[in-house]
């Protein structure tokens, strides 16, 4: 039976997240009972009331499928909504109930579900060496879109001695959104824009997920007094032990000292939260992004292909 998730669902659910992605568990390092309080803050009646009213006036945020097979949960995904597509993640089923049709039933689901939301792609991730997931979107319409990598910082105490010493890096404002859009959209190659335009989204911290995930969220720019000029954002939460930092959005007038030196400012907020290690996903199209991340420590962890398709 192929139905949306149930606040019962929660350790049946983590635990087909952390068999169906090991690699991917164990750099997140998931706290299963700080994931259960996630799950009751999710099933609390004033957050499911939210969550309807932002879906009625056109801002939904999530979706989660399951499928229940002799009154187990043995297949999962989640369906999250950025303009104008479905992002489909965590697509898993149990390895004891493979090959009957649940992982291509969640897709179908996920693929009306975007046509109710007026999307007009499906967008997912699949890991590079995943060649049965890649076949089976393959056989689905399913397109490469861009190439990713997992990037991972082991050493948070180097960046914890880190501070910024330029004046140039300032936390984000509010009115800086519309030049960081810009900026990014520049740099985004039109495929990518077409399927996942750039919007404000990208810049804002989302209240919901930060209550619901007990997250914190810190974003900085570099502004040498003509405006914002580059980006970066991290996030942290009791339910994993990593932290995570956006990938950097850096304009051509930035050097590679600032944009450094933007990442280590972040990284540092990140250690004085006692993060063991920090996550950064990065495009391949995004060299500059991945160098600053680089020069700080960071390392490949994951390679990844985002793929897409048409909701009709």
């Amino acid at each position: 039976m192929l139905r949306d998730l149930r606040r019962a669902d929660g350790p049946p659910f983590l635990a087909l997240m952390d068999r169906g992605f090991p690699e991917e568990s164990a750099l997140l390092g998931n706290r299963p009972e700080e994931f259960e309080k996630i799950f009751r803050r999710i099933f609390r009646w004033d957050t499911r009331l939210l969550l309807g009213l932002m879906g009625l006036f056109g801002r939904p945020i999530v979706r989660a499928l399951v499928v229940e097979a002799d009154g187990h949960v043995v297949a999962t995904t989640l369906i999250t909504f950025p303009p104008g597509s479905a992002y489909i993640s965590n697509v898993t089923v149990d390895p004891d109930h493979r090959r009957r049709g649940y992982a291509r039933a969640m897709l179908e689901e996920a693929r009306r579900t975007a046509r109710r939301r007026k999307r007009r792609f499906l967008v997912l991730d699949v890991l590079e060496h995943n060649t049965g997931a890649r076949a089976l979107y393959n056989s689905l319409g399913y397109q490469p879109l861009r190439a990713r990598v997992q990037l991972v910082q082991d050493a948070t105490a180097k960046l914890s001695t880190a501070r910024p010493s330029s004046s140039s890096i300032r936390p984000m404002r509010r009115s800086d959104i519309p030049t960081l859009v810009e900026i990014a959209r520049r740099q985004s190659p039109s495929a990518v824009e077409k399927v996942l335009p750039t919007g404000p989204d990208r810049f804002l911290a989302s209240g919901v997920a930060n209550r619901m995930l007990a997250s914190e969220e810190a974003s900085w720019v570099v502004d040498r007094g003509q405006g914002p000029e580059a980006h970066v954002a991290a996030t942290v939460s009791e339910a994993m032990e990593a932290a995570h930092l956006t990938a950097p959005t850096l304009s051509d007038s930035v050097d590679d000292r600032l944009a450094i030196e933007l990442v280590s400012t972040a990284g540092a907020w990140c250690a004085t939260r006692r993060s063991p290690r920090i996550l950064s996903m990065v495009a391949v199209d995004n060299p500059r992004g991945r160098a600053a991340l680089e020069a700080t420590g960071f390392h490949d962890a994951i390679s990844l292909w985002t793929l897409y398709r048409s909701v009709d």
